[in-house]
């Protein structure tokens, strides 16, 4: 069975965090620098007890009202995130209670940071395709701000919080097109939560703050991320899936009306994409004002294009993102005339609708 992509958004926080009050904390020649190369300039930061579930939430409400859905047509709900509500449960269980999707909804989660908006997409194909789901929900978010120590600049110039939600449903004619997925585990410990699962629990020493060779400070229980192994991954693997989509397909950069990549930085998209041949009014960028997104920065993208009429129907679009695991994923898609509308929360803030925290 065909499927598209029939409706787009995303929510970020309110509340910023600019250039200048990083040049305040760190100085600004060394912030400057670190800008010039990444290009962004302002991040979004989650308050405390918002989590990547309640942007994906206001994401999802916002599309489905806007775009005169009933939720209880959905049959397929998938949570990409990175930074999950619990351990357990799952966090796409817990959206679908909360948006009112039927009992006989599946629900379950992709955890595979900058990559996994790619490979939710992937898995609503699949299971459209085979039957068992007319119209699914693709949610992604993360919060990574929640997890980088403050005085890390290697890591809190460049994340940003916030979600994105996509419907992707049965229709007549097939617009996600063509998909590439691959994965390198011997790269796991280049972007890594020390602490943050089974197999290295927490004890007191790892709330010891350290610095490390290039002066960043943080602790084990934070985000670690070595840029230079994961700019050298990315800058190989975005040309190496890119080329082979294309190929696989018969196609060349000509053929294609827009690349759409992980937010990752400015300066990993242009020299990927000059490295295959793109040229620079074929990309496009949303990473500038809210910073990298993790999983949900290729949707964000993708809900900016739709907004600003850079994305039309017909158009066709390569989606190439990569990450945490390491793992990497790349979509060819011909946007479709199904498609209603793109929304989006531009400045998020406490939703009358979020339940309170609850302690367990």
């Amino acid at each position: 069975m065909p499927s598209a992509i029939t409706g787009i958004s995303y929510a970020v926080p309110e509340k910023r965090l600019t250039h200048s009050q990083l040049c305040e904390r760190f100085g600004k020649g060394v912030m400057d620098k670190i800008a010039r190369a990444s290009g962004i300039l302002e991040r979004r930061v989650a308050p405390e007890g918002v989590c990547a579930s309640d942007l994906a939430f206001d994401a999802a409400k916002l599309l489905i009202e806007r775009n005169g859905l009933n939720p209880k047509d959905f049959d397929l709900l998938l949570m990409g995130t990175q930074t999950p509500d619990y351990m357990l449960p799952t966090t796409a269980c817990i959206l679908q209670d909360r948006l009112g999707f039927p009992k006989s909804c599946a629900a379950f989660d992709i955890n595979l940071g900058c990559s996994q908006f790619i490979y939710a997409l992937g898995t609503a194909r699949a299971w459209i395709e085979a039957g068992m789901a007319k119209k699914a929900l693709v949610l992604a978010g993360d919060t990574p701000t929640k997890l980088i120590h403050p005085m890390d600049r290697s890591a809190v110039s460049l994340f940003g919080d916030a979600a994105c939600a996509c419907i992707v449903e049965k229709t007549s004619k097939n617009s996600l097109l063509d998909f590439s997925f691959g994965s390198d585990g011997s790269g796991y410990a280049d972007l890594i939560c020390p602490t943050s699962g089974m197999r290295r629990r927490p004890v007191p020493e790892d709330s010891v703050e350290f610095e490390d060779a290039d002066k960043n400070i943080r602790t084990n229980n934070n985000m670690f991320v070595d840029g230079f192994k994961i700019f050298s991954f990315a800058y190989k693997i975005i040309a190496q899936e890119v080329s082979e989509i294309l190929k696989r397909n018969g196609l060349g950069v000509d053929d294609i009306d827009l690349f759409v990549f992980h937010q990752a930085g400015e300066m990993i998209v242009e020299r990927s994409a000059k490295r295959i041949g793109i040229p620079s009014e074929k990309l496009f960028y949303k990473m500038h004002d809210i910073g990298n997104c993790g999983g949900s920065s290729v949707g964000i993208a993708l809900t900016e294009a739709a907004l600003s009429g850079r994305l039309k129907p017909g158009m066709k679009v390569v989606l190439c993102a990569f990450g945490v695991g390491l793992s990497w994923a790349t979509a060819l898609v011909e946007w479709s005339d199904a498609f209603q509308a793109a929304h989006t929360i531009a400045d998020y803030s406490e939703s009358p609708a979020r339940p309170k925290s609850q302690s367990l």
